[in-house]
């Protein structure tokens, strides 16, 4: 047999070099968990002989700038593996397997070689260490300098967000007066002004909305030790705050085209951390960015869409979908406008996190700040909806919702008196709110799918009636690691108000392997392959790529059913004759041991069991 090189390419330098094989089983060979280039393996194995190959070059002299992927691909178009090894001056690294070749694409070659390789931070991290680092200078300020309670603080990065926004407000004219007649002058007054004035110049909802703002906010006028001049600082507390966020988060808060991130969110789960406790002080599951822009991408979110998250938080899903609807918009301002001021819309119960929420939706530009302190179970849907009623009662259908974005409070259905808040509940209402043919992402523990109790069973069912499930993915079971939360969620993908066909074949997919790790002192990172991954998904699940059950089982459901992967999970790998020769040795050794212990056959041929003889039918 003769070893042959599949194809080799240059990209940005860096050398790439494939071989394939027809089975999956000679993908790669480790012996002590170390590529071997030895005979026969160099030629039987394709990541092997790839590496081979590519330390023949090295030794030649043929020039590589960046050093040498070697790549091994075995299997056939629907059962593959493609396995990777990294040679440079002296090292064999063997990187993690892949989905697909686009981590060798142009502009995604240099990152992956940064972070996989050289195990730097991919610059999504980078960029949320800012924010990071942000936080703690001013958690430490506020708790030092300021004597900040713990669920003040988010509030108190709120107002001044917002002051900064108001035009002719100027940091320098905190001046720090601090006379008590003069209550006015202080620096907080100034601030929690500034703060009311914006809202009030932007047509900001009704008073009542407002006032809700500014009840959080009240505090900042006339907290002492925000308002002195502190020594250490020269300045008061609350000029020195302001320094920061205007320096390090104004812009990227208030900009929607610029990202998807929720810096605001980032900040408050970063508070949260530091205050130490229960670690929720204000009931904040911060779901990652990477989740809430697939969700987006899952349902198709545009610039037409009406959007509706209904435990909105601190609007990371509403902000994740207005970047994708500004892309989708183009340079049509009008466009743009009309996204910002009507189709985005939120349901938030708790006071603290409607501030945070409403706040962050300001910041973006959306002048309505259509986000509303009411529960999912008792916000008025016709008015959400804009329907509006005829002379005889009717309701003539408004512009309603089409897309809902929905990460439901967690083990809220504890006992028998909250089994109606179980994640289910959620859903079941939050389907309510959309058109007909509408879609839903929605982000639930597994646990959600199963349906343990009576209720859940009978949601199930329901749901079914009314609505068609479209496909169910696991996630890493790390997503919210660094939110402290040990949950292994999946997404569910719903199209509303069509009842679900009893043929129809839904999607259930595995993505555990999403590309994110949690490295020590670091969290959940990327770890150089998350787009391409993401990118892969996004194929099966539209159908332009073929993957074998280990990734996607497609199947008829009912509501008994588990809605998850591993219930309808069957492996469709063709066995390799090595598996089949170990499977007949084991009947072999267990055949001899029953007849050595004297049990003799204990499985008969079934024409034995039930009496048949011999010609009979």
């Amino acid at each position: 047999m003769q070893l042959l090189l599949e194809t080799a390419f240059v990209v940005e330098d860096f050398i790439v070099i494939i071989e394939d094989k027809k089975e999956t089983r000679l993908t790669r060979f480790l012996k002590e968990e170390e590529i071997t280039t030895e005979f026969p393996y160099r030629q039987d194995y394709a990541l092997n002989g790839a590496v081979h190959y590519a330390n023949a070059m090295m030794r030649n002299g043929i020039p590589h700038d960046k050093g040498i992927f070697a790549v091994g691909v075995g299997g056939d178009e629907l059962h593959h593996e493609i396995s990777v090894a990294f040679i440079g001056s002296g090292i064999i690294k063997h990187l993690d397997d892949l989905d697909n070749l686009d981590v060798f694409a142009k502009d995604a070659i240099g990152e992956y070689h940064s972070v996989a390789v050289l195990g730097n931070k991919p610059l999504a991290e980078i960029r949320l260490d800012t924010v990071k680092e942000a936080a703690s200078k001013l958690h430490e300020g506020m708790r030092n300098y300021g004597s900040v309670e713990n669920d003040r603080k988010a509030p108190l990065v709120s107002a001044i967000l917002l002051a900064l926004e108001k035009p002719g407000f100027d940091v320098d004219d905190l001046k720090g007066a601090y006379d008590e007649d003069l209550p006015d002058d202080w620096d907080g007054a100034k601030i929690y002004k500034a703060a009311h004035a914006y809202m009030l110049s932007k047509g900001f909802g009704p008073q009542q909305k407002v006032g809700t703002l500014l009840d959080q906010f009240a505090f900042i006028e006339k907290a002492p030790a925000l308002n002195r001049v502190h020594t250490e600082l020269g300045m008061t507390p609350l000029k020195w705050f302001a320094r920061i966020l205007k320096s390090d988060v104004q812009r990227v808060v208030t900009d929607p085209s610029l990202s998807s991130f929720d810096v605001l969110g980032n900040f408050y789960h970063e508070f949260i951390s530091y205050g130490g406790g229960d670690g929720n002080t204000l009931g904040i599951v911060l779901t990652p960015e990477h989740v809430t822009t697939l969700m987006a991408e899952l349902i198709d979110v545009g610039s037409g869409d009406w959007v509706l998250d209904p435990t909105a938080g601190t609007a990371s899903f509403l902000i994740a979908a207005m970047h994708r609807m500004f892309k989708d918009a183009g340079d049509n301002d009008g466009v743009k406008d009309d996204i910002r001021e009507n189709r985005l819309h939120g349901i938030e119960l708790q006071d603290k996190l409607f501030a945070i929420g409403t706040t962050n939706m300001i910041l973006r530009g959306d002048g309505k700040a259509n986000f509303r302190r009411d529960s999912i179970f008792e916000a008025p849907l016709h008015e959400m909806r804009g329907d509006q009623q005829d002379e005889n009662g009717e309701w003539i259908p408004g512009h309603g919702f089409t897309k809902v974005l929905l990460n439901p409070p967690y083990s809220q259905a504890k006992d028998k008196t909250t089994r109606h808040l179980s994640e289910l509940s959620f859903i079941e209402k939050a389907l309510t709110f959309l058109n007909t043919g509408g879609r839903m992402a929605a982000i639930v523990p597994q646990s959600a799918m199963v349906g343990k109790t009576k209720e859940d069973k009978e949601r199930k069912s329901r749901i079914l009636k009314e609505n068609t499930l479209d496909a169910v993915i696991t996630l890493n079971g790390a997503t919210f690691a660094d939110s402290g939360v040990g949950v292994h969620p999946v997404i569910v993908l719903f199209t509303a108000g069509r009842k679900h066909p009893e043929d129809a074949m839904v999607k259930f997919v595995n993505f555990q392997n999403d590309g994110y790790k949690v490295q020590m002192h670091r969290g959940l990172t990327d770890d150089g392959t998350a787009a391409s991954r993401r990118k892969h998904l996004l194929q099966v699940l539209r159908g332009d790529v073929i993957e074998d059950t280990r990734f996607i089982v497609r199947s008829e459901v009912i509501a008994a059913d588990e809605w998850q992967h591993s219930y309808f999970y069957f492996n469709d790998q063709p066995p390799a004759y090595d598996d089949f020769m170990e499977t007949v040795a084991d009947y072999l050794s267990w055949q001899v041991d029953m007849h050595v212990h004297g049990y003799g056959d204990l499985i008969k041929p079934a024409s034995e069991e039930i009496g048949i003889k011999d010609g009979e039918e």
